[in-house]
């Protein structure tokens, strides 16, 4: 799926207890704008330390899933490992494993850059625009 950030976040929390919901998959449609919060490599839920990249939108509908990449810049972000509700039906919450907690800012992400999702090895692409 193709996004763009639209706001880069220097925000991190150490209080957070957040917990993904039970489902592995949830439907975006174009033009939504979701949260993409960074847990941490192997995060053991709930999870107190997070650091947020910041908010994307989306360019095109499809299907994400735990296990998607987040890719910016040619860079691997970190690997979807859940969707938080708390915002809900404002935005997800949408919980990325990443190989370091650092927040959007500290890594050089900047508003108007374009991001993919990429399903994991052996998946079908879920690109509803493709």
């Amino acid at each position: 799926m193709r996004l763009n950030w639209v706001a880069v976040m220097d925000h991190t929390r150490h209080d957070r207890a957040i917990e993904p919901a039970k489902w592995a998959t949830r439907c975006i449609s174009a033009g939504e704008v979701h949260e993409f919060i960074n847990v941490g490599p192997s995060p053991r839920y709930p999870v107190d330390h997070v650091e947020y990249y910041g908010f994307a939108a989306f360019e095109t509908s499809g299907v994400l899933a735990v296990g998607d990449a987040l890719v910016c810049d040619g860079r691997n972000l970190g690997t979807i490992s859940g969707f938080d509700e708390t915002h809900m039906p404002n935005h997800y919450n949408i919980l990325v494993e990443g190989a370091h907690l650092r927040n959007g800012h500290t890594l050089g992400l900047t508003a108007g850059t374009p991001v993919f999702t990429r399903p994991r090895e052996g998946q079908e692409p879920r690109d509803l625009n493709a």
